[in-house]
């Protein structure tokens, strides 16, 4: 009998992590963690893809769940193989705040991938993965970007500060942090795979749940149309492509695979500064020290 491998998959209950889970349970030899915000859909899900589904619950915008999340999962799953940050948020505004009062789309989309992936580090089973969900945002341009306006880098202090600005311009520089993230975390763990995958524009995933009722409406009669765009695609399509890098060969540390491919991503994003400032402020904001212990 072959060894079984554990993905533990965050944002799993829709999207583009539901379609994910979905693959990677049908696929011998894998079984997944449901990491989940809403346990009753997490529950009916984890029964409908079998009993060797993992389930703990959840919410990246508190970080005392996060830390509540990594000690279950330490202490009831075995080693995890690989864990995909695939939970996000786009709101619409920068003003709002999480739990711990830090700007919402950073604390989601960065804070909260952060702290969990240093705490299950040393949970990782041997030669693990890590894989976060990027986006063409963090580039900036009309081709990689759509309509989003550029990210806007600053001291990532000042990202954590809930403020007055643009909600799409918050996501999209989350984005080149999550980039900036999967760089330097390949740099402080050569054992580990490190990869972020952007799977373009996907227009049935649910970022436009914070917006108006009338905007939602909007956004889902526009959905059939938006999938025709270039750059566009199906969740489904890129489920296959997400879950073939969660079960694939090692490659580049700290590469970047666009829609499947391996491809470069933006010029900013290489900026190996700010990719160690981000990560020492992160530290420093959820209570860890900046060098990964040897444990």
């Amino acid at each position: 009998m072959g060894t079984t491998r554990t993905a533990l998959v965050t944002g799993a209950t829709s999207g583009l992590g539901l379609a994910t889970v979905r693959r990677l349970a049908a696929t011998p030899g894998w079984r997944v963690v449901l990491a989940v915000r809403d346990l009753q859909r997490g529950r009916a899900l984890a029964g409908a893809l079998g009993p060797d589904t993992g389930l703990v619950a959840l919410d990246l915008a508190s970080l005392a769940s996060v830390r509540e999340a990594a000690a279950a999962v330490a202490g009831q799953e075995p080693p995890v193989d690989v864990l995909v940050l695939n939970a996000g948020l786009q709101v619409t505004r920068s003003d709002v705040a999480s739990a711990d009062g830090h700007e919402l789309t950073f604390a989601v989309n960065h804070l909260g991938n952060y702290l969990l992936t240093r705490l299950l580090l040393p949970h990782l089973a041997p030669g693990g993965r890590v894989v976060t969900v990027g986006s063409g945002t963090h580039f900036g341009t009309l081709r990689k970007s759509g309509p989003y306006p550029r990210p806007r880098w600053e001291d990532p202090r000042v990202l954590a500060t809930p403020r007055e600005g643009s909600g799409q311009r918050a996501y999209a520089t989350s984005k080149l942090a999550t980039v900036y993230l999967s760089r330097e975390l390949a740099r402080r763990t050569p054992g580990i795979d490190v990869v972020t995958f952007a799977p373009g524009l996907l227009p049935a995933t649910g970022l436009a749940r914070d917006y108006s009722p009338r905007a939602q409406a909007l956004y889902r009669r526009l959905t059939p149309l938006l999938e025709r765009l270039p750059g566009a695609q199906t969740v489904e399509r890129a489920a296959g492509q997400l879950a073939d890098v969660v079960t694939g060969p090692d490659g580049t540390p700290g590469r970047y695979v666009e829609r499947g491919v391996e491809a470069p991503s933006s010029p900013e994003s290489l900026d190996p500064r700010r990719a160690r400032e981000l990560w020492d402020v992160s530290a420093d904001l959820v209570g860890l020290p900046a060098q990964i212990s040897a444990s």
